[in-house]
Parts: structure tokens; sequence; C-alpha cells
């Protein structure tokens, strides 16, 4: 299937050869080569590509006729002014536009007979023009980057939650997943995530030149990635598991949950993340015992705890929330963070990070926190500053 960026392509070549053509420049075909090179996935990189075949064209103008004027049009003098622009682009890093400036001297040295500032500036109104187009062309219809990231989060975002899916029927049934199975698509779905992170990266690379507004879909594809991993965790402990036990109907209940909180993420609803998560830290307090007999659920719960951490990341991205951060002194105490959590809760807000510096009694607590909108952000830090035993809260 031909893409967008082949056509594009074809248009900047032609448009490219026909003025260099119609201005009767020498070898008026190699704006076609350079329009080629112009045409790349995304704005950012068409201009910063741009800019640096100008400049190599610039240099390899400028040495080769120098060269030519100076020593001649020798094979010997072709191959001293070749390695002079390798090693000087190789000395400042710019190896993707070598190839251009090394052409151009050679190109120039084997024109003789044109005046000195004719056979300099014909090579580089050719590079102008090629990079001119390819630039121009590539603005006017700009890559659907964001539209294929978007995509490609569907498609993975439905394709984790398969995989719980697929956990739980078996849970359900009374049998644990096969590893082996779960690992082939996990796999999978790594190449559907890599793909979405190296096309995210054009996106964030094209955001200073867009208007519009775009959901941070390379932050969205890490969640899932760490998200993907914690299902890999959950399928290596379940494997240790044994089926039969009594827990494995909390189990079940547990990750059913899990998929419709995640569901509620991608209908656009608020889900409870922060309820489900301490529902599982209690859970875990009254497993734990010290003998290590039901270390393999405790486990297991510790890390459905971790992928409601990145499913908060996934709702905030996702949604588009503002993100702002809260950060408060206190007397340490018991149950102090579940409290703060509660009013942020109250408020609107998702907590997607916590850092916490103790120093004797005391303690500074930071979170990241993010919510839909500004309203009632200075009722939440009034009612935190209430809270017993909190010195001083502030949020920016």
């Amino acid at each position: 299937m031909v893409g967008a960026r082949v056509l594009k392509t074809c248009l900047a070549v032609m448009v490219s050869v026909l003025i260099a053509n119609s201005l009767h420049l020498h070898a008026y075909q190699f704006a076609g080569i350079i329009a080629v090179l112009s045409v790349q996935p995304s704005l950012h990189r068409s201009l910063k590509n741009g800019i640096r075949q100008l400049a190599s064209a610039v240099m390899g103008a400028l040495i080769g006729s120098v060269a030519l004027f100076a020593a001649g049009d020798s094979f010997l003098t072709m191959g001293i002014v070749t390695f002079l622009l390798m090693g000087l682009h190789v000395r400042i890093g710019w190896t993707n536009s070598l190839l251009v400036s090394v052409v151009i001297a050679i190109n120039t040295m084997g024109a003789p007979g044109l005046p000195f500032w004719e056979s300099a500036l014909n090579p580089i109104a050719l590079v102008l023009i090629g990079t001119g187009m390819g630039t121009l062309i590539n603005l006017v219809h700009k890559p659907v980057h964001q539209e294929r990231a978007e995509v490609l989060l569907t498609q993975s975002e439905g394709m984790l939650r398969a995989l719980l899916y697929y956990m739980l029927l078996d849970l359900e049934n009374g049998r644990v997943t096969s590893y082996v199975s779960i690992k082939e698509q996990i796999d999978e779905i790594n190449g559907y995530l890599k793909k979405g992170k190296e096309i995210s990266g054009l996106v964030t690379e094209d955001r200073k030149y867009l208007k519009t507004a775009y959901k941070n879909t390379s932050n969205i594809f890490q969640a899932f990635e760490s998200m993907l991993a914690r299902i890999d965790d959950m399928a290596k402990v379940l494997t240790l598991t044994d089926p039969s036990e009594e827990e494995i109907a909390f189990t079940a209940k547990a990750l059913k949950l899990l998929i419709r909180l995640q569901e509620q993420i991608v209908s656009g609803k608020k889900p409870n993340l922060a309820s489900y998560k301490r529902a599982l830290e209690r859970k875990r307090a009254l497993m734990w015992n010290g003998s290590g007999e039901s270390e393999g659920f405790y486990n297991l719960y510790g890390i459905m705890i971790d992928y409601a951490r990145e499913m908060e990341r996934f709702l905030v991205e996702n949604a588009g929330m503002v993100k702002r951060q809260l950060s408060y002194t206190s007397i340490d105490r018991p149950g102090l963070i579940a409290e703060i959590s509660d009013i942020l809760g109250r408020h609107g807000f998702n907590i997607t990070g916590v850092s916490i510096r103790v120093n004797g009694e005391f303690a500074t607590t930071t979170m990241e926190v993010a919510a839909r909108d500004e309203a009632g952000q200075e009722d939440a830090v009034r009612d935190i500053r209430k809270v017993r035993h909190v010195l001083t809260a502030k949020l920016r």
C-alpha cells in the first residue's frame, strides 16, 4: 500500500526538478535527490535535516570550488576534499548530511569551465530548492502520527484486557493459565507497544509545531509497558499456586474488578482506584504472618496494586488531566497518608506518585496529583491543612 509519505516525496521531487530546470541550473536533477532526503517522518526532522543539509551543501560547494580553482579537478584533489569533508562531518556529528556535502563537492569539481561563484552557488541553489520543497510539502500535509498512535493505543489496551480475561476465565474454571501461552501473547503485545512508542516519539517531536492539544501517547505507552510487565509477573506467581486453594476465589474477584476498573477508564469514567488499592493492602496485611504460607498470594496482590498504579497514569494521560504537585509537612503518624488520599479523592484528584522524607518525628510528603480541571484545588489544600498533625501544605 502506497502511503502519504511516498506520495509527498514524489511530489517534492517533481516540483524541485521543475523549479531547478526552469532556473537553468547545472545538474538540475540533483534538486530531486535532495528532496527525497528532505521528506522526513516528522516536521521536526524535516526542518532539522534541511538546515543541516543546507549547511553541508555550503561547506561542500565552497571547499570544492576552492580546491577546483586552486589545484584542479584531478582524482587526487577529489580524494583529499572527500577526506576533509568526511572528517569534518564526523567531528561535528553531522554524518546524516555527509553524503550531500561530498557529492556536491565532487559535482562542483567535476564541472570545470564555470565561473568561480557560479560553480559554488549552483549546488547550493539546488540543495535550497530540494530542501525547501521537501519541507514545505511536509508542512502542508502534516504527518498523521497522532492518529496512528491512538489506533495502536486502542489495540494495545484491548490486548492487555484480553490477557487479564484469559487468566480470569482459567481461575473461574479451577485451573491456572500456562505461562508459556501467556508469554507468547506478551511478546506479541510488546511488538505493538514498541511500534507505538516509536510513533509517539514522532508526535512529541512535532508537538511544538502543532496548535491542537493532543494526549501524551508516549506516557500512556510507557504505562502500558509497565502494566504488561505486571501481567507477566502475575502469570509467573499464579503458576506456583494451587488452583484448589480457597484464596483463588478472592483472587478471581480482585482480577475481575481490576478489569472492570480498566474498562471504566476506557469509557471515560473515573474509577475508584484508591479504594481498590486500599482493599488489597488490607488483605495483604491480614495474610502476612511471617510463616511464608501465603507468600504467593501476598506477592500477587502486591503486583495487582502496582498494576492499578499504572492504570492511574493511564487515566491521567488518557483524560488529559492537569498535573500538579502537593507537598505537606506533618508529624509522622499511622493512617495520615490514607486520610490525605481520601481528601484528594473527594476533590477529584488522582494520585500518580508519592515520595516521603522523614526527619525524626517529622515527615515531608510530596504527591504527584492530577485533576480534570483547576476547580476545587484550593478547597483541597484548605481541608488538608485542617488534618490533625499536618503542619503545612501547598499545591503547585
